[in-house]
């Protein structure tokens, strides 16, 4: 069996190398969060919007539903 050869790089080498897959990450992972909460927001937005327009819709079926009673 051959051993594999190590890469010869200095120890702050490696440590930067790590270093920046960390930042990386960290951007992506903050990217995805931002993602993930404007995504909540705008469900958020909607259910509010389907609430009011489902209140309206109410209001008007009692509305007719009332007039219709009445003649």
């Amino acid at each position: 069996m051959r051993q594999r050869a190590l890469p010869i790089t200095p120890p702050l080498a490696g440590r930067m190398v790590r270093a920046c897959g960390r930042a990386w990450l960290r951007v992506w992972l903050n990217y995805r969060l931002d993602s993930y909460t404007r995504n909540l927001h705008a469900i958020a937005a909607q259910r509010e919007n389907d609430f009011h327009a489902e209140r309206l819709l109410h209001r008007a079926i009692s509305t007719t539903r009332a007039r219709l009673q009445s003649l």
